[in-house]
């Protein structure tokens, strides 16, 4: 039984570092053999030729589904307002201080009217939208940042994320990214940095992993484990705070290789009917699903 590692010092979260990217990838070297490598002197695609592997899928109740081929991403209203609000909340911060301090309409309406910097799917897709579709864009984005701050706080010490700058890590000569999402961060390598995520969701027993998937992604990327994850729920005004420690990353890191095997031969992930069934795109193949939706006679 081995020892566990510390992440109270700089030293101690190093070393726990280490020791979680030696097991992610001595577990998919057993796992994917000759699947998946990357080719020399090729650019590797891990959208087209590989996988990505995110919070969503790690947390997903359905092996079936989380294996299945996804349908293409569309951008919503419900999808961007994360996206522009946490622009905005970036906004109010480079602000703060200033003897004029900015209202978050304010800050919303700046950041509408001046997309340059955005990501480019994200810019094509609201300049596609009406009159009315941009408004219910920033009416939407006004709401998630004013219900964040209300919960976080306006602290100058909170650095809040650029959303299209998410922590990533690809498997040493694998076609696999492990992709997280992180709101804001609060303090550095230094003194041990504190992770935010903010969820549309009432909080469940999910967000241990969640959290402990977030963790796990920015300690590989990064080089240190931070010491904290905190989920937040702006709509019921809660907050989570999880420590990381070896044992949620190792938590973590197991699931995650779990989750790698199922999307390299997804004919072995079984179902596990729910309430998810409801807007599950594979539905249509799926008997369990079928039967669990149908009326009780």
């Amino acid at each position: 039984m081995t020892s566990e590692i510390e992440t109270s010092t700089r030293e101690g979260r190093q070393a726990l570092a280490r020791k979680m990217t030696e097991r992610v990838c001595d577990s998919v070297e057993q796992l994917l053999g000759e699947q998946y490598r990357v080719e020399p002197g090729v650019r590797p695609n891990y959208f087209a030729e590989g996988f990505v592997v995110d919070a969503f899928r790690v947390t997903e109740r359905c092996p079936r589904k989380l294996a299945g081929p996804q349908s293409d991403y569309r951008d919503s209203v419900a999808m961007t307002r994360r996206r522009v609000g946490l622009l905005a909340v970036r906004e109010l911060a480079n602000s703060a201080g200033t003897s004029q301090p900015m209202l978050v309409s304010a800050a919303v309406q700046q950041v509408m009217a001046d997309p340059t910097n955005w990501p480019a799917s994200l810019r094509d897709w609201v300049d596609s939208l009406d009159r009315a579709g941009q408004a219910a864009v920033a009416a939407a984005a006004i709401t998630w940042a004013e219900s964040a701050l209300r919960l976080v706080g306006r602290d100058a010490r909170v650095k809040w994320a650029e959303p299209s700058q998410k922590p990533k890590w690809n498997v040493p000569g694998r076609l696999v990214q492990l992709s997280a999402s992180v709101d804001a961060v609060l303090g550095g390598v230094a003194t041990g940095e504190k992770l935010l995520i903010l969820s549309d969701a009432v909080p469940g027993p999910g967000d241990r992993l969640r959290a402990g998937f977030t963790a796990l992604v920015r300690t590989l990327g990064a080089k240190h484990a931070p010491v904290r994850v905190t989920v937040g729920s702006p709509a019921t005004g809660l907050m989570q705070p999880i420590p990381v420690t070896q044992d949620l990353l190792e938590l973590a890191a197991d699931r995650t290789v779990e989750m790698i095997g199922l999307l390299a031969n997804p004919e072995s992930a079984g179902t596990v009917p729910g309430r998810w069934c409801s807007y599950c795109h594979l539905l249509d193949q799926c008997d369990e699903g079928r039967t669990q939706l149908a009326p009780s006679t």
